[in-house]
């Protein structure tokens, strides 16, 4: 073979050859790129409220039991009114069914009120605690008492004094007969006034002379 006819084809094998793709680069820049995250995945996590202590899995079961209904919110609940739960249903195990079943219902309420009314229920409740307990006895009890016609009058002066008056109440004229007399004052007699004469008159001065008696 001559030399010349190699050399042709060592070019032809030369140009026969595939270029490197220009997609490589591309694809390792896209490999490269930072992940868009979506805006509202942070303002979702920022939502969240942090838990506060003691959490639900903390709590003893007969805690659990006693504080059942606020199961399901109770990791978020502040930790002020955690510790009130916790103290209103420590004796829970040792109260009636009756109590027991009123405390949970108050419960169930609670967790259904929105933090506003949570709040307003607070305050309710923190102005009948101001009553001692004594008090709140003696009054149910003297209202059990009652006859049903006299609690009947009870609940519609209640209902009653609660309505504003619609329109304000008019005004009688007291009749004259009825009123009372102003008495009058009586006039003062005021002793006369005393003339001088001419001759008891200074007529330089103009001031009264002494008597005639009283110069001696």
């Amino acid at each position: 073979m001559s030399v010349g006819l190699a050399l042709g084809l060592c070019a032809f094998q030369a140009r026969a050859q595939p270029q490197p793709s220009a997609a490589v680069p591309a694809a390792s820049a896209a490999s490269r790129a930072t992940p868009v995250r979506a805006p509202g995945a942070s303002v979702a996590r920022q939502a969240v409220k942090p838990s506060t202590r003691p959490l639900w899995s903390e709590l003893t079961e007969a805690q659990r039991q006693a504080l059942a209904p606020l199961s399901a919110k109770w990791d978020g609940v502040s930790e002020a009114q955690k510790r009130k739960w916790i103290a209103m249903s420590q004796n829970f195990p040792k109260m009636p069914p009756a109590e027991q079943a009123k405390l949970h219902s108050r419960m169930t309420e609670w967790v259904a009120l929105s933090p506003q009314q949570r709040t307003q229920a607070r305050l309710n409740f923190g102005k009948t605690q101001e009553i001692s307990a004594d008090d709140k006895k003696a009054k149910w009890e003297a209202y059990q008492a009652l006859p049903p016609e006299e609690k009947r009058k009870l609940a519609a002066g209640a209902a009653s004094s609660a309505k504003p008056p619609t329109t304000a109440a008019a005004v009688k004229p007291v009749p004259a007969e009825k009123l009372a007399k102003v008495p009058q004052p009586k006039p003062v007699s005021r002793p006369p006034r005393i003339a001088a004469g001419a001759n008891q008159v200074d007529q330089n001065t103009l001031l009264p002379q002494p008597a005639a008696g009283a110069a001696n």
